[in-house]
């Protein structure tokens, strides 16, 4: 099994090209990975009862124009 201070030394001993490659494609796995959370979030965790206030706020008039 990898550690995560064999991941960081080749991480490290990349080519910058590489590196950048690698880079990018972190990037992208983390906002994909952000987006799930955020669905989950939004289906069944702490931001349902969030939106479901905000939208009752909203329809009983409670809220001002920015």
């Amino acid at each position: 099994m990898t550690t995560i201070a064999e991941i960081q030394n080749a991480v490290r001993s990349l080519p910058e090209e590489e590196f950048d490659a690698f880079s990018s494609w972190l990037d992208q796995y983390e906002e994909e990975r952000w987006d799930r959370q955020i669905e989950r979030d939004q289906k069944s965790g702490p931001l349902r009862s969030l939106m479901e206030q905000a939208r009752a706020d909203f329809e009983a008039g409670k809220c001002n124009r920015l």
